[in-house]
């Protein structure tokens, strides 16, 4: 069916721009240049209208004459991209000069163990004659892709954030020197698990214990801070082991306070073993007992006359048979005989 135009042609009217195809061109040049780019093009910009006097430009912005030439002639030949920062890469790269059939050696034996170091990968190869470095044996186990990424950056996170470990040799000759802090769970009537965390003063024996509902750093922030308040002396310094309530927070308000915080090395409990000492006595002497309840803040108030009972009333052996409190009231009048110091063992 023919309509009104039917066999004429139909007229567009208006043009476009003059320069559009050119200006559209160059927005999808310049929108891929850095901001470094950009100021460099500023520096040539100021160069041409100032009759491309290098030395002028370079004085006036500060720059090396050379360097502004540099960005000039780069401009000339490739526009505003020649701006753009350039590879660093050098142009010769050193090439591995380890002979394939170590390499190839290294592989077998690392399949083989896969858990072992480069320190003992480089002596079952030199049990072989062949003599690398344990640098050598690394550097081929990372470009085969044979190193745990994950274990790899745990390793160098600990090498750059040593840890402060159990200190053998410390004497303890006065109350608060070394308080030991560790944590115990609880199985509550139901099924339920809370935690109890337990500070105990090496050497009077005085205890301090709360129950947690969690495990969270913020939790052994909060029992340090307790701690401190609770304890009649200054706590010197403080023992843990590595669980992570020990971590994060809690070792943040150490640093914060100036509280020398020592680690004990992974799973060597004994020695913390003052603390896990009193763990037994509080299993025996306590939780046997039918001291368990059906929620924390019931058991909360059974564990405060517990530790009443333990720094007020329970006579200690290891202190000839006083409490912590009357053995605390005695080193306040007399001097702790020399026998008496305790010098931490691993």
């Amino acid at each position: 069916m023919k309509g009104r135009y039917a066999g004429r042609h139909m007229t567009i009217y208006g043009s476009i721009l003059p320069g559009a195809v050119s200006l559209a061109n160059w927005v999808a040049r310049t929108s891929n240049i850095s901001e470094k780019a950009k100021q460099r093009l500023k520096v040539v910009d100021w160069l041409r209208f100032h009759n491309n006097n290098i030395s002028l430009t370079a004085r006036h912005y500060g720059l090396n004459r050379e360097t502004v030439g540099i960005w000039y002639e780069r401009f000339k030949k490739e526009g505003i991209m020649g701006l753009n920062d350039r590879s660093h890469r050098p142009k010769n790269v050193r090439r591995p000069t380890t002979p394939w059939l170590v390499v190839s050696e290294i592989v077998k034996i690392r399949k083989q163990y896969p858990a072992w170091s480069k320190y003992k990968l480089r002596k079952i190869l030199s049990r072989q004659n062949i003599t690398v470095s344990a640098s050598t044996v690394g550097r081929v186990l990372k470009r085969k892709g044979l190193i745990d990424k994950k274990v790899s950056r745990k390793r160098s996170k600990a090498a750059k954030n040593p840890k402060k470990r159990f200190p053998k040799g410390f004497k303890i000759s006065c109350s608060g020197d070394m308080v030991q802090i560790d944590t115990k769970h609880i199985n509550l009537i139901g099924g339920k698990k809370i935690y109890q965390f337990t500070a105990i003063d090496v050497l009077t024996k005085r205890k301090v214990l709360r129950y947690y509902s969690s495990l969270a750093s913020k939790n052994g922030a909060d029992f340090l801070s307790r701690c401190l308040k609770k304890f009649p002396f200054a706590i010197g310094a403080v023992q843990t082991d590595n669980g992570s309530e020990f971590l994060k927070h809690f070792d943040t308000l150490c640093k914060e306070l100036g509280l020398p915080h020592y680690f004990i090395y992974p799973r060597t409990p004994k020695q913390n073993t003052y603390v896990e000492v009193s763990h037994l006595a509080d299993k025996n002497e306590f939780y046997l007992q039918g001291n368990i309840g059906y929620d924390i803040e019931s058991m909360q108030k059974s564990l405060e006359t517990w530790e009443h009972t333990w720094n007020h009333v329970r006579p200690h052996e290891a202190l000839g048979y006083l409490t912590p409190e009357e053995y605390l009231n005695k080193l306040q009048y007399t001097n702790l005989p020399t026998k008496d110091v305790i010098i931490l063992q691993a």
